[in-house]
């Protein structure tokens, strides 16, 4: 079964030996656990999910995305149709922008090409003045997923096999919190937590990811005496 947010937070304090298993985390420390994990998620997208969004400008009354792009639509005039890519690859990532706070005027529609977006392979419409969104896109359900801070109780939208890493990878994060140190099997189930997402979403180069600072990096070369 999957885990909800509120038990990755209970897990990593667990991890941590900040509370007993079975126990259930006071309302600061379960308020403080879902900020950190949800800083945590956002800093996850443009690094292990997919690659950063560059701002892009749109024209007309239609528009084909392309990966990485965020686009400033103008529905001033007339609905606006942003059509996302045709062949997405896991991790594959965009983002729209109300350019003139005209979304309450004529939507933007965002056509999901032949995938779904949001669970639905409807168009989805975009009817807020000053609306900003970005979506990833998951491969394993076809869908674009849309990007946002969860809640205590939000499903989770990546698989289970990546979502049991998500309280040793939390863990890390809260410790300097909890004035905990940071146990070695747990260090290393986040960092290879990492590596999975990377192999799963991330496209740089051979699956290359930034390692949080911090955790077990290797200390840099000494100058040998003499040299």
């Amino acid at each position: 079964m999957s885990l909800l947010p509120s038990d990755v937070i209970s897990q990593a304090m667990i991890h941590l030996g900040e509370l007993a298993a079975g126990g259930t985390p006071t309302a600061n420390d379960a308020a403080d656990g879902l900020t950190a994990l949800n800083a945590m998620q956002r800093a996850m997208f443009g690094t292990l999910i997919g690659t950063r969004l560059s701002a892009q400008a749109t024209s007309g009354n239609s528009w084909q995305v392309e990966n990485g792009g965020e686009y400033a639509v103008n529905t001033f005039g007339a609905l606006f149709t942003l059509t996302a890519p045709l062949n997405p690859r896991a991790g594959s990532r965009f983002g729209v922008v109300d350019a003139v706070a005209s979304f309450g005027t004529h939507a933007c529609a965002v056509n999901p090409n032949g995938r779904q977006i949001n669970g639905t392979s409807a168009n989805l419409s975009l009817a807020t003045d000053g609306f900003g969104g970005r979506w990833w896109y998951r491969p394993d359900t076809a869908n674009w997923t849309p990007e946002g801070d969860w809640t205590a109780s939000t499903v989770i939208p990546f698989p289970d096999s990546l979502i049991a890493y998500l309280p040793f990878m939390l863990a890390v994060i809260v410790s300097a919190q909890f004035g905990a140190d940071i146990p070695q099997g747990v260090a290393a189930s986040a960092i290879e937590g990492r590596s999975a997402f990377a192999r799963a979403y991330a496209r740089r180069g051979r699956n290359q990811f930034d390692p949080s600072f911090g955790i077990m990096q290797a200390a840099p070369p000494q100058q040998q005496p003499g040299r």
